[in-house]
């Protein structure tokens, strides 16, 4: 069977690759290949070692959405796993020897980009770092040795050429000292040896092929000449190189300069392909009720079903579909979106009818109660009404800001209202007729949203972030509004407002909209403000108030669940109807409520109270266990593919950038009948997304079909191993500032207060042998048996780290600030800012306020993984100290308060990128100081993510691109040049030097 392999390796007339998600191994001399692991996970990278005996590889597992990944080494049939690590991010570079292997891991550094080289004994997992610093591959001959530094495998960012490019560095002396040795206008990846030549993949000209250059980096020479897919992922064993091309495994003979493509036939079944039923809850993310139906979306599939009793029907299309943003019409069929973008209805017996409108992308729909109407919105900001009955569509507005993604009909059907935004963060709510008429209700000053209809027609609701009541940021000195949102109501006709009423009673049976002076109808509810999210509109005078809690936004993860109210307008009061739930929606006629929540859907009358203590129908569950999710995993696949490369025509920044995207789509389709599992399909996707050529094309798979990993915890410090003593001896400490959370080593902790040079002899009492954090996976506390310093015997309980990054991060952050203290004798304060996201912009604000007050600050932004917030960051660093405040008492205070000292300077490097990459190139527009280290990554066309596949997983449109005054487009695919280049080389890390601080620090004591 013709399958599709990936990571080759040779050794002599050994092959080893991937395919099928398992290692294989194949002999040259009979082409017979055979599966050498099973079902540990997604077996990838293999190594043959130099007897050809033992195979070394990375698993990776990704379940739900947790991954992780370590190595494995197998030999005579058994798989055995060697490190620790615990990351997907490690893989084998190469076999030093029989017994030890050579790992490149993200293992014990502040940051997932900082990958170093480690020595691993397959026999003990004994570990030991290499003294090269960072670097993403290594190749050694003797006393030559080849470092990588930056991207090796960029499938999702062809004809990358930014600053994290690929370069190659070259030690003649076993290590001691380095030279950078190839660098070209492209990434240069996979380093090889062979002869008197080193070897290596480069896309400079356009398409990733094999060169190789003398060990003086001079004589280029080009062995392929590949014009469709990129060479990737190349190895060597001294003599020959192999390669992957569109699934395909290449062998290159340099002393013959022959070319040949391995006909591999795979002996497999396929199993990952086969079809499986899935969780319809974990997969499910919509549930609409209308009458006596529940419509249901999951996996892409529509399912129409009566909330307590009889069949889940499955709709439409069964397999290779994504059906979306459903309603049921009032005959019991549903209406939604189809893969074409095409408004379908999908009846209950099975039939389905294309409306064949155009209308580009379709984010959201809306069917009007009397089931004859379709509120639709575009993609392209626009807003449509169609009409079934006569298959018209009229455009109603369109935007120039942003999509219209929320509207409500009238229970007459013939108005309808919508929040179309105004300005990059200004909404209005409108009024509009079917027939054009368009009336702004609210002006186009404040954020309006989430409109919604009284069912009896005589008011609209609407929520507005319009109460701008400031309060104190409890940390830095600055003013923000936390609860800013209302509920409104607009009075639809000439009567009095359910606020205001007069003292004999007035009924109105006029459900007529009055348009002249709508505007002054437009009335507060009187309530508190609150984090408001929906409002809806229901039965009896009852409206429902939906919000979030306000939460730190570092904090939050996975799924986010708020809390639902209900206001009864009747008689003035709110309370709480339901929490923790993540989606509501009500039924066409507004009198029936459907709950979803984190592992089921519950379905209650609008008037009822909620009973959740109670099962089945009295406590409202619907019960899901009749929905039988199928799925046929090579449809689903083929949908996939084509789903991914639509969104990206869609939604490209520049239509005419992408002008060929029509021939990209079946260059991958016909890849599609040789892949067997869904990692193999993202290696597709990934490749297919790179063909933009722009940053941000990603895809982030969900799930791999594989074993759920399993932590590997942390203790916060560095071991070593006592051969004498046969225990872990602690030679290093990680500490932040122990008074914070996660800041702090579990080995300091009151009651344990371990130190470096107590040696750990078992853990849960047993032997502390080979690797130590082989003792620690999925682990909460452990019980060490340690022998202190001082030879005393000692039993501890320590909770265990689920995750170290943090607290090694912030114990390198606190080094290079207690280094720069006490290089500039305190005259100068240091920032690092991890990214452009909320955790950047916290550590940002908790390093500055502790250091503004200096002559002048050091800002580092190396690593800087991006974000949005790089403006509010300048903004504080622009804020210049112009005096002092001289108090009768105390030190004088800066003015303005908390603001910046005259002297910055600022650190970069190549792993600075997105809004790091903007951060860096501002910093110098600004004049703001110095800017030294490495040219920037270079991605700056942005994203709005909120697309998901059937599979959940996430893809990515680059739709904004970054134009600025003096660069245009520039920074896209180059970076931003520091003012001076500063390299941090590999000896440097040896001998633990920072040469870009020390730049900084020198730098910035000269301006003083």
């Amino acid at each position: 069977m013709k399958a599709y392999y990936m990571y080759p390796d040779i050794r002599g007339d050994l092959i080893s690759f991937t395919s099928d998600d398992d290692v294989w191994l194949l002999s040259l001399k009979d082409m017979k290949p055979l599966r050498i692991t099973s079902g540990l996970g997604v077996s990838i990278r293999p190594k043959i070692s130099p007897s050809g005996r033992k195979v070394a590889f990375t698993v990776v597992w990704l379940k739900s959405g947790k991954q992780g990944g370590d190595i494995y080494v197998v030999e005579d049939g058994q798989a055995r796993r060697v490190t620790y690590f615990g990351s997907r991010n490690s893989r084998v570079a190469g076999w030093i020897s029989e017994d030890e292997i050579i790992v490149i891991t993200d293992f014990h550094t502040p940051f997932v980009q900082w990958t170093e080289a480690y020595k691993v004994n397959v026999n003990n997992g004994e570990t030991e770092k290499l003294p090269f610093g960072m670097l993403s591959n290594i190749v050694i001959k003797d006393d030559i040795i080849v470092i990588a530094r930056g991207y090796q495998d960029l499938p999702n960012w062809k004809g990358y050429k930014g600053g994290t490019k690929g370069e190659l560095w070259i030690s003649r002396d076993g290590g001691k000292t380095f030279e950078r040795f190839v660098s070209l206008d492209g990434n240069v990846s996979w380093p090889m040896i062979i002869g008197e030549r080193a070897y290596f993949l480069s896309d400079h000209e356009g398409i990733g092929n094999l060169y190789s250059v003398d060990l003086n980096g001079k004589d280029l020479r080009k062995h392929t000449n590949f014009t469709d897919y990129y060479c990737r992922n190349a190895s060597s064993d001294g003599k020959r190189i192999v390669f992957q091309n569109a699934g395909d495994i290449y062998l290159y003979d340099p002393e013959k300069d022959s070319l040949s493509k391995l006909d591999i036939d795979l002996p497999t079944d396929r199993k990952k392909r086969q079809p499986k039923f899935v969780s319809v809850i974990e997969y499910m993310n919509e549930a609409v009720v209308n009458g006596n139906y529940v419509a249901l979306v999951s996996r892409g599939k529509a399912f129409l079903m009566r909330p307590w009793d009889g069949p889940a029907v499955q709709l439409g299309k069964k397999q290779g579909v994504k059906y979306r943003q459903i309603q049921v019409l009032p005959n019991g069929d549903v209406i939604g979106v189809n893969d074409e973008d095409k408004l379908v209805i999908l009846g209950k017996d099975g039939s389905e009818k294309v409306i064949n409108k155009d209308f580009d992308r379709i984010e959201r729909v809306k069917v009007s109660p009397d089931g004859k109407k379709v509120l639709l919105s575009n993609n392209k900001l626009e807003l449509w009404v169609y009409e079934i009955d006569s298959d018209n569509a009229r455009l109603i507005d369109k935007s120039e800001y942003d999509l219209i993604l929320e509207f409500d009909w009238h229970p007459n059907s013939e108005w309808f209202a919508y929040s179309f935004p105004e300005g990059y963060y200004t909404q209005s709510i409108k009024l509009a007729s079917v027939d054009g008429k368009i009336v702004r209700i609210t002006t186009p000053y404040g954020y309006d949203f989430s409109p919604s209809f009284d069912p009896d027609g005589r008011y609209l609701y609407f929520l507005a972030a319009r109460h701008l009541d400031p309060t104190n940021d409890k940390v830095i000195f600055n003013l923000s509004f936390q609860r800013v949102v209302k509920p409104y109501l607009v009075v639809l006709g000439n009567y009095y407002s359910p606020f205001n009423q007069p003292l004999d009673e007035v009924s109105s049976n006029d459900k007529n909209v009055v348009i002249e002076g709508i505007e002054d109808r437009v009335i507060p509810f009187p309530i508190e403000e609150e984090n408001y999210i929906q409002i809806a509109g229901a039965k009896n005078n009852k409206i429902f108030l939906f919000s979030y809690p306000i939460r730190g936004l570092r904090s939050l993860t996975g799924d986010v669940f708020g809390r639902l109210e209900v206001y009864d307008l009747e008689n003035k009061a709110k309370e709480l109807y339901a929490d923790n739930i993540s989606n509501f929606s009500l039924s066409s006629d507004k009198s029936k409520i459907l709950l979803m929540l984190k592992d089921n859907l519950r379905l209650f009358d609008v008037n009822a109270k909620p009973d959740f203590n109670s099962t089945g129908r009295k406590g409202g569950v619907i019960d899901l266990s009749r929905v039988k999710v199928y799925v046929e995993p090579e449809k689903e696949w083929r949908q996939v593919l084509r789903e991914t490369w639509k969104l990206m025509k869609q939604n490209y920044w520049n239509e005419e950038r992408l002008k060929n995207w029509d021939s990209v789509l079946p260059k991958y389709e016909r890849l599609l009948d040789r892949i067997s599992t869904r990692f193999e399909l993202s290696d597709i996707i990934q490749e297919m997304q790179g063909e933009t050529r722009t940053s941000h094309s990603y895809e982030t798979a969900y799930d791999y079909d594989t074993p759920e990993p399993l932590s590997v915890g942390g203790l916060g410090a560095e071991f070593e191993y006592d051969e004498n003593n046969k225990c872990y001896k602690i030679t290093k400490i990680y500490v932040g500032d122990s008074t914070n959370e996660n800041e702090r080593s579990p080995l300091r902790d009151p009651g344990v207060q371990l130190n470096v040079g107590d040696c750990i002899k078992a853990i849960d009492g047993e032997e502390a042998n080979g690797n130590i954090y082989s003792h620690l996976i999925n682990k909460d506390q452990v019980i060490l048996d340690v022998i202190t310093n001082d030879g005393k015997n000692r039993h501890v309980t320590v909770k265990v780290l689920k995750d170290e990054r943090f607290l090694i991060y912030r114990y390198w952050v606190e080094k290079n600030r207690e280094y720069v203290h006490e290089k500039s004798k305190g005259r100068l304060g240091y920032i690092h800012i991890p990214d452009m996201m909320y955790q950047g912009f916290a550590e940002f604000y908790r390093l500055f306020m502790s250091e503004f007050h200096r002559e002048g600050l050091v800002v580092d932004v190396r690593f800087n993984r991006g974000g949005f917030v790089s403006g509010l960051l300048l903004e504080k660093l622009l804020l210049k100290r112009v005096g002092y405040d001289h108090p009768r008492n105390g030190k004088p205070i800066p003015m303005p308060y908390f603001s910046s000292p005259k002297v910055l300077v600022g650190i970069t490097n190549e792993h600075a990128g997105s809004d790091g990459d903007i951060f860096s190139f501002l910093f110098k527009k600004y004049k703001l100081g110095v800017l030294i280290g490495r040219r920037t990554w270079g991605g700056v066309v942005g994203i709005r993510p909120r697309y998901r596949l059937v599979d959940k997983t996430y893809i990515s449109q680059p739709e904004f691109a970054v134009n600025f005054e003096d660069v245009g487009f520039g920074i896209e695919n180059y970076g931003v040049d520091p003012d001076i280049v500063v390299e941090i080389r590999p000896e440097d890390y040896v001998n633990n030097r920072d040469t870009q601080l020390d730049t900084a620090i020198e730098l910035a004591l000269k301006q003083l």
